[in-house]
């Protein structure tokens, strides 16, 4: 695979994108429909990182989030066909509409965790299921979800290989506090977040939860070297009436 530098989405002005940790109001009985989504939303427990959005579209062929601060030695690529090569392609999708009567949203797409590999070959990628939850007051909450989600590991040949039945297994990565420490035994598990009250432990969803007419989900990368587990909710999507 060839090296490829790390590119940014640069979003329209008038996308309601926001990076970076935020605390969410509590939520009242009167709220107007609301519809939020998550590229990534990045936690070690202390530090958070995220790219989400409201009412507006961060559908892209590639999101990048870089070997920024939060993670110096990990970068989260999403459908980034550079690195997903010959897999099933999947387009990332991440869509918050709301208006008056009714909103919706819709996420999903491929991730790829880069660790700074000398062979450029990510250390996991996962290939996740499309969800769509729309709602419109006075009608009841629809949920849509779309295909099971794939995870390949990179194992001892340097090579991406599938992980049948449990998505868990381990591999060997770099740590994503520097680029220059030595690869560690790696657990990968991939968690499917089915409801606004599971999405509610980030609190860029926090809003959500105990809303009537509301659904949500998501994709949690469960990431964990030695005692330390990292956290990456991808493709998440609530809304509510």
């Amino acid at each position: 695979m060839k090296r490829h530098h790390t590119r940014l989405l640069a979003l329209a002005a008038t996308t309601a994108a926001l990076i970076g940790a935020t605390t969410a109001p509590a939520a009242t009985a009167a709220t107007p429909p609301e519809a939020t989504v998550a590229a990534y939303i990045y936690t070690d427990g202390t530090t958070s990182e995220s790219l989400i959005a409201e009412n507006a579209d961060l559908t892209a062929p590639q999101l990048a989030s870089g070997y920024t601060e939060a993670h110096r030695g990990w970068d989260i690529r999403l459908s980034d066909e550079d690195y997903n090569a010959g897999m099933p392609t999947q387009s990332f999708r991440a869509i918050a509409a709301h208006r008056e009567t009714n909103a919706s949203a819709i996420a999903g797409g491929f991730v790829s965790l880069l660790d700074g590999d000398v062979r450029d070959v990510p250390f996991a990628v996962v290939k996740l299921g499309q969800r769509y939850h729309s709602c419109s007051v006075g009608r009841p909450f629809s949920n849509t979800d779309r295909d099971k989600p794939r995870l390949w590991l990179r194992q001892t040949d340097g090579e991406l290989h599938e992980i049948k039945g449990e998505l868990t297994s381990w591999t060997s990565a770099m740590p994503p506090t520097s680029r220059q420490t030595v690869r560690m035994p790696t657990t990968v598990k991939v968690n499917r977040l089915t409801t606004v009250t599971q999405l509610s432990t980030y609190p860029e969803f926090a809003k959500y939860d105990g809303r009537p007419e509301s659904g949500g989900g998501g994709y949690e990368l469960q990431i964990t070297q030695a005692d330390t587990t990292y956290r990456i909710l991808v493709a998440a999507a609530a809304a509510s009436c």
